[in-house]
């Protein structure tokens, strides 16, 4: 896959992303993660989700958790453990 087709497809699961998580996370938390997007930091961005639903015991919903397992698999990053982090 090209580049910036994987970088578009990217940008593209972020913003189904963070368009599921509004009803679950604060607005200063969406604009937390909404930092590291703008600035292209994908992997700190997804990181810092997982990080912010683990912390404050947020329960994510399927959306969100398919979000974020399509987003780690199209980063190489491991999916098992990012999903291992989220409240049940």
């Amino acid at each position: 896959m090209q580049l910036s087709r994987r970088f578009e497809e990217i940008e593209l699961l972020f913003q189904g992303l963070m368009e599921s998580a509004k009803s679950e996370l604060s607005e200063s938390e969406c604009t937390e993660i909404q930092e590291y997007i703008d600035v292209g930091e994908y992997g700190l961005a997804l990181r810092t989700a997982v990080a912010i639903y683990a912390e404050e015991n947020k329960v994510a919903s399927i959306a969100v958790r398919d979000f974020i397992r399509r987003l780690a698999s199209a980063m190489n990053i491991d999916v098992d453990q990012l999903l291992g982090r989220l409240p049940n």
